[in-house]
């Protein structure tokens, strides 16, 4: 699986605190690939001519962090710490969509 989108020392910092192998790695690097594909293939009909590299790259690399560590986690069986930070990601997200559009 390609770390191509994913910060290299934000990767290698929850690779090392969850202790995580190889295997579990690339289950987690895949595992956000395959959320911002989704992601890509549901996007706004006036972003349809956009193609998934130019998509993955306009992805902040917050987002990208925040989506391996939840792979992270589930591969680790931590599914309710991995829910968890899932409603923390939506929740400063809504709240920075929120607070922009009222700049």
């Amino acid at each position: 699986m390609s770390f191509k989108h994913l910060p290299l020392l934000g990767t290698a910092e929850i690779i090392a605190t969850l202790n995580l192998s190889n295997a579990q790695t690339q289950n987690a690097a895949a595992l956000a690939h395959t959320v911002a594909r989704r992601a890509w293939s549901r996007r706004p009909g006036h972003k349809h001519s956009q193609d998934y590299a130019e998509f993955a790259a306009a992805i902040p690399a917050c987002s990208w962090l925040t989506m391996f560590e939840v792979g992270a986690l589930l591969q680790l069986g931590r599914r309710r710490e991995a829910d968890n930070l899932m409603i923390a990601a939506r929740l400063v997200h809504q709240a920075r969509a929120h607070g922009s559009a009222h700049q």
